[in-house]
């Protein structure tokens, strides 16, 4: 188990990683009648050093006829061994933003495993 982090330089402020945790709670209605209710919160893990590995692309798309809607996309690469989940809240640049897509993991052997950097595909919250 690595638990080293390798310096990373970047000329950007650290993020800052929000975390999701759910809290499921069953109500009874009557007899055999359950519903469930869910609470999301966000609790604050940690900071961590990053770069952009593509350029940030910022437009609008309608979801409805004259309703535009602002949407952007980044992915962005860190060195941290934070362990990341679709749905977290990275803030960036005082930005939020959501993981949403495929998290890549790159490794290197020498001659243990050893984890160089993490891409994560992030979404911009509105």
């Amino acid at each position: 188990m690595q638990n080293f982090e390798y310096p990373m330089f970047t000329p950007n402020e650290k993020a800052k990683l929000y975390k999701r945790f759910t809290g499921d709670i069953t109500i009874d209605i009557r007899k055999n009648e359950t519903i469930t209710v869910q609470g999301n919160r966000y609790v604050y893990i940690g900071k961590f050093r990053w770069i952009a590995a593509t350029d940030k692309t910022e437009n609008e798309y309608q979801p409805i006829d004259g309703l535009l809607t602002p949407n952007g996309y980044v992915t962005i690469k860190t060195n941290t061994l934070k362990k990341f989940e679709n749905g977290d809240i990275i803030v960036l640049d005082n930005e939020l933003w959501t993981i949403d897509g495929d998290i890549r993991i790159d490794f290197v052997y020498t001659p243990k495993k050893v984890q160089t950097y993490q891409y994560l595909q992030l979404r911009k919250v509105i």
